[in-house]
């Protein structure tokens, strides 16, 4: 009993002037709180490449008439292909049938006129050679056929004017296309100002995609660049060829707008409307896409300058970090940061230096 009440003493002794204590667990336990926590991705995947377009046609057009009117004929319906020049729609004419008739008669009557005017003048002339008519007979001759011509293209004139008013009484296809939609039928009244829509005609083999790209990536995209489009949700493939690339960055999202060309033979036809996924990683460099990414939203970052979460022995500390943006949703760690560290998937979470965490991931 002696000896074990001597060794204990030592034992305490021990403790007592500087021993080595024993290490303390994570602070892992129920009152920790719990997270998600994440690494850093060491190159981008291909999908971060991706952007979602929509596939337009390069001619639509919302048509009206160019008369005021009612609708007596419709020579189409929606999903009609129609050649340019074709009549689609034909409005009510007989009003407008008789002022042309009207200004035919018109026309004929001043044509006469300057008939009779000008052979009037013929003869006058022939008398005013042989010294049969004064001066003054000639000149009136002269005046009086001058004022028949004046009349007759006057009456040509309104005769013309007639005839485009009887033409404005059809809507006529602009170009060649299909009818993807109507809003009228037949006896219904439409206007010419302001205009009342009757067709929608879209061009469907002139096609484009519009996408808004990512100023990181758009820098690579130059006009004649090919990609591969992927039609959602179908997944229909279709290849593209880079027309434009805007040339300002939408200060919201940090795009620019991307529009590029339809180009070869597809399974099936696309239609206007469509979602599409264009895939820039084959344009985007190599360059680009290694490195440390993290999600925007593991980052508390203005500019360049920002901190992370860094999961250490059950706590968090606090990490500056330099970044860059380099698509949307996703940022590359610059400094501060090493490839096998986990932080913090929500920078914004109501933590902080040293707070204990339980990762639940």
């Amino acid at each position: 009993m002696w000896v074990a009440a001597v060794l204990a003493a030592v034992m305490m002794t021990g403790c007592g002037k500087g021993g080595a204590k024993p290490a303390l667990p994570e602070q892992q336990g129920p009152a920790a709180m719990g997270v998600k926590a994440i690494a850093p991705a060491t190159e981008l995947e291909a999908s971060m490449t991706r952007v979602t377009g929509q596939v337009r046609s390069k001619q639509e057009a919302t048509l009206s008439a160019q008369a005021t009117g009612t609708i007596a004929k419709m020579l189409v319906k929606v999903g009609d292909k129609v050649k340019k020049g074709q009549p689609l729609a034909v409005l009510d004419t007989s009003n407008v049938v008789i002022g042309v008739e009207q200004a035919r008669a018109v026309k004929a009557a001043a044509d006469a006129a300057l008939q009779l005017a000008t052979n009037n003048l013929e003869r006058t002339r022939k008398v005013a050679e042989s010294g049969g008519i004064a001066a003054a007979g000639l000149d009136q001759a002269e005046i009086g056929t001058k004022q028949a011509a004046a009349q007759a293209a006057q009456a040509g004139a309104t005769l013309r004017m007639a005839e485009e008013n009887l033409r404005d009484m059809a809507i006529i296809a602009p170009f060649d296309g299909v009818i993807t939609a109507r809003m009228k039928n037949i006896g219904d009244t439409v206007a010419m100002m302001p205009p009342t829509p009757v067709f929608t005609l879209v061009d469907i083999t002139g096609l484009e995609v519009r996408a808004l790209v990512p100023e990181s990536v758009v820098d690579k995209i130059k006009p004649g660049s090919k990609t591969q489009g992927t039609v959602s949700p179908s997944g229909m493939r279709f290849e593209v060829t880079v027309a434009n690339v805007g040339a300002t960055v939408d200060i919201t999202n940090r795009t620019v707008e991307v529009l590029a060309d339809v180009v070869g033979e597809t399974a099936s036809p696309l239609r206007p409307g469509a979602l599409v996924d264009l895939d820039f990683s084959n344009v985007a460099g190599q360059s680009d896409d290694k490195g440390l990414f993290l999600p925007t939203q593991a980052v508390s970052a203005r500019g360049q300058t920002g901190f992370v979460w860094v999961v250490q022995d059950g706590t968090v500390r606090k990490r500056d970090v330099r970044v860059e943006r380099v698509l949307p949703g996703y940022v590359r760690i610059l400094q501060g940061l090493a490839a096998d560290e986990r932080v913090l998937a929500d920078s914004s979470l109501d933590v902080k230096e040293g707070t204990a965490v339980r990762v639940v991931q």
